[in-house]
């Protein structure tokens, strides 16, 4: 479609004024931001109500934005310099309009330019709502969903979409796109025309799976995801992707490391994400009810990627089977036979403050059960692993120290996850006689002795509780 002086001139000016406007203080939405909890979105635990909440995240639901806020996924974009820098500030409704029909309606030229400039503005959460008010969602949602649309721009536009579904407001848009997640379904598997985009859709995956953790961070959107077939694909593709990796055995030394090359970035991406939103699916009844049916090894896969040493994947599999493991009688079967209990018990003494403290709650409630799950992590060292944590101190040289895992209040956090995991694990009489075999009631003696001068009532609180329970 050809465009008229008046609407180049508009689109020359939004581009002068975004130039002029944009500064640092913008910021991407991708970004990996250095602090964010990787659970529920906020800053990592520094106040009791935050750490309860680290506490109860693994049956509650957790923030739609967190698997993006804590991993980056470089926008894909064919703009040029000038358009790719162009984090408008003051975006003008007509133009994005007009780039809206350019993208549906347009020659590839067109298309090609609308998708390269809504790259640049959709990757920046704070343009999220004057997006979606003038339209362009719908338009960037068709454009993905036409297999005729060219592989290069399609890619953008996918890319596009998941950076809006960032914003609960776009769920929305599901309800009169109802075959939107079969396309995305569709994309995973490598059909419709999707293995002939820009790496041989290994970007259009990574952004497929992006865009699913962000619904699977909903438990009301879980049941479209298992009628749409979404759950299932991201089940296949889960199982595929950790025995990949598995045998491949990457290692990334921290959260914000990532590999030097596009193919292989986009691979780690859209194994990190599809991990997220298996975490995030084994939130729900309907949704862990597909991992736990699947024929596969999915699982299994979820526990390889508890013992991984890339910590995005640890952090995402130890929830995912620490959630599975509190969920019921079968889930916690399921978890024993593939070997997730032992994982749960070496997660306590990991480096990522949050794997600790999904290990923990999670151990502490089966524990609470007793039975031969109980018996089980007796054998296995849950105790004395629990009362490990509570002798780590903020000065200890933790790997995962880039994420706040030395700080003064990550620290109380974790000191709080392990003081509730063992006050729960106390319940069972066994469990209860092991920790006082392993010198518990001396080791949370010692602990409280050395919080004395913290100020912290919960703390101290859930020290002497612990303390009452162990001299019982």
């Amino acid at each position: 479609m050809s465009r008229g002086p008046a609407t180049v001139g508009r689109l020359r000016a939004a581009l002068r004024t975004a130039l002029k406007h944009a500064g640092d203080d913008a910021k991407p939405a991708s970004a990996i931001q250095a602090g964010l909890h990787p659970v529920y979105g906020s800053a990592l635990p520094t106040t009791a109500s935050s750490e309860q909440a680290a506490h109860e995240s693994l049956s509650h639901g957790w923030s739609q934005q967190a698997v993006k806020m804590l991993f980056g996924l470089a926008a894909a974009s064919i703009a040029c310099g000038a358009v790719a820098e162009a984090a408008e500030e003051r975006l003008n409704p007509e133009v994005l309009q007009d780039l809206a029909h350019d993208l549906v309606k347009g020659q590839y030229a067109d298309k090609e330019r609308a998708v390269a400039m809504l790259s640049s503005m959709t990757m920046y959460i704070d343009h999220h709502e004057v997006l979606l008010e003038a339209g362009v969602l719908p338009s960037l949602m068709s454009a993905v969903s036409n297999p005729k649309v060219e592989p290069t721009v399609r890619v953008v536009a996918l890319g596009c979409t998941a950076d809006l579904f960032k914003s609960p407001e776009a769920q929305n848009f599901l309800a009169t796109h109802p075959d939107f997640l079969q396309v995305l379904v569709q994309c995973m598997r490598g059909e419709d025309r999707w293995d002939s985009g820009p790496e041989e859709g290994g970007l259009a995956k990574s952004h497929a799976a992006r865009l699913l953790s962000e619904l699977a961070g909903y438990d009301k959107l879980h049941a479209l995801m298992v009628r749409s077939g979404a759950a299932e694909a991201l089940a296949d593709r889960g199982e595929e992707l950790a025995r990949l990796s598995a045998k491949q055995d990457r290692h990334y030394s921290s959260l914000g490391a990532v590999p030097g090359n596009n193919l292989e970035l986009q691979a780690v991406d859209e194994e990190r994400f599809t991990a997220a939103a298996l975490f995030g699916l084994a939130g729900s009844p309907q949704g862990l009810d597909v991992l736990l049916r699947h024929p596969g090894q999915v699982l299994t896969g979820m526990v390889n990627w508890a013992q991984s040493r890339d910590p995005i994947l640890q952090r995402y599999g130890v929830g995912g089977v620490a959630r599975a493991a509190i969920s019921s009688g079968a889930g916690l079967a399921a978890v024993m036979d593939a070997g997730g209990l032992e994982a749960l018990v070496a997660a306590l003494s990991e480096d990522d403050p949050q794997a600790q403290c999904f290990a923990a709650a999670a151990l502490g409630r089966v524990a609470a059960r007793g039975g031969q799950a109980s018996q089980a992590l007796i054998q296995q060292g849950a105790p004395q692993g629990l009362l490990s944590m509570l002798q780590q101190s903020a000065s200890q040289d933790k790997r995962g120290a880039n994420v706040g895992s030395n700080s003064k209040g990550v620290r109380k956090g974790v000191y709080k996850c392990a003081l509730r995991g063992l006050l729960a694990a106390t319940q069972d009489q066994d469990m209860r006689a092991a920790l006082q075999k392993s010198q518990g009631a001396a080791t949370v003696q010692a602990f409280m002795s050395k919080i004395s001068t913290e100020g912290d009532p919960d703390l101290a609180d859930l020290a002497n509780r612990l303390a009452q329970q162990l001299a019982a």
